[in-house]
């Protein structure tokens, strides 16, 4: 679905799947004032949400120098942001998809047809990175010794996987604190997404698991919610710690999310470094490819790997070129 043109609130009313496709985007990202349903049609509520993304978007997270006008309006810079960010927190809807590989096709990365929008600025990226170092600098640098993965590879990754929303906390809050609630993606559950690994949904992991973890995860989510402002829901979320650990994982691993090991650092970086090493080995050693399969398959994995590569670049000087 390519961009053709200007969506705005006007008489009489815009219609269109390219109005839909939006409204999935900013129900995936759970922007407030939330837009309703994905009917189609770009009302009010609509507009309201979208001049709150437009906003966000400028105060956080926007690719650097790049400033959206807050007129609720989706011209070509918006509709490029919305379907950017929609694809970075992993969002599966047909329509969102398909927006975010027409984007994908208008300039090539070295090693990818796919151009990058970071999810962060060169300078929160070196902020992120100056955080991480300073609390758990000990922890990255024996985890990467003798590993093709690097110290800003990790910052990186929790940039695109987590840092955009706990940025701002770390300002008030402990890194103990930041740590215990980076629980975020409630894709199966929030309006307009859809999840394929299990658990589908919370219905699915309540079956599973039964009531009483399945309530200590909707808790835990709901801690979090209530610090970016969002209403409690019975969901129980999808990706766990600094490095968004995936629910799928509690099948094998069942006491990372038992016992909130999320909460500890070692216990996080653990879990990336196991599973990059094993993606770095299967991509016969090619960086890129790796990171690409640590997120899945398809142009949503291959923006992520883009994106996680471009901030590996801004937090510091790669120590060798990537494979071809």
């Amino acid at each position: 679905m390519e961009y053709t043109r200007v969506l705005s609130y006007q008489f009489p009313l815009i219609r269109g799947e390219d109005v839909r496709a939006v409204q999935q985007a900013l129900m995936a990202l759970h922007i407030q004032p939330p837009c309703g349903s994905a009917d189609g049609v770009f009302g009010f509520m609509t507009a309201a949400t979208v001049k709150s993304f437009q906003a966000q978007y400028n105060s956080v997270g926007r690719s650097s120098g790049e400033v959206l006008d807050v007129d609720g309006k989706v011209g070509e810079a918006t509709w490029a942001a919305v379907f950017n960010r929609a694809v970075a927190v992993n969002a599966t809807a047909a329509r969102i998809q398909s927006a975010a590989q027409s984007l994908a096709a208008t300039g090539p990365v070295p090693g990818s047809s796919i151009k990058p929008a970071p999810c962060l600025t060169a300078n929160q990226v070196r902020q992120v990175r100056d955080w991480m170092s300073g609390h758990f600098l000990a922890d990255i640098t024996a985890a990467t010794k003798g590993s093709a993965v690097d110290a800003d590879l990790v910052y990186a990754i929790a940039c695109q996987e987590s840092a955009s929303v706990w940025l701002p906390w770390i300002s008030t809050m402990t890194p103990d604190q930041v740590l215990a609630h980076c629980v975020f993606d409630a894709s199966g559950d929030a309006p307009g997404s859809q999840r394929e690994a299990f658990p589908a949904n919370t219905a699915a992991f309540r079956g599973k698991y039964g009531d009483d973890l399945t309530q200590q995860l909707i808790a835990a989510a709901n801690e979090t919610r209530a610090l970016r402002k969002l209403p409690a829901a019975q969901w129980v979320y999808k990706g766990y710690g600094i490095f968004q650990y995936d629910l799928q994982n509690i099948v094998d691993d069942p006491d990372f999310f038992k016992n909130r090991q999320w909460s500890d650092f070692r216990s996080c970086l653990d879990r990336l470094m196991r599973e990059l090493n094993e993606k770095l080995t299967a991509a016969g050693g090619n960086l890129q490819d790796a990171i690409r399969r640590y997120n899945g398959a398809g142009p949503a994995a291959e923006l992520y790997a883009a994106n996680v590569i471009q901030m590996r670049e801004w937090s510091g000087t790669a120590a060798a070129p990537l494979a071809a």
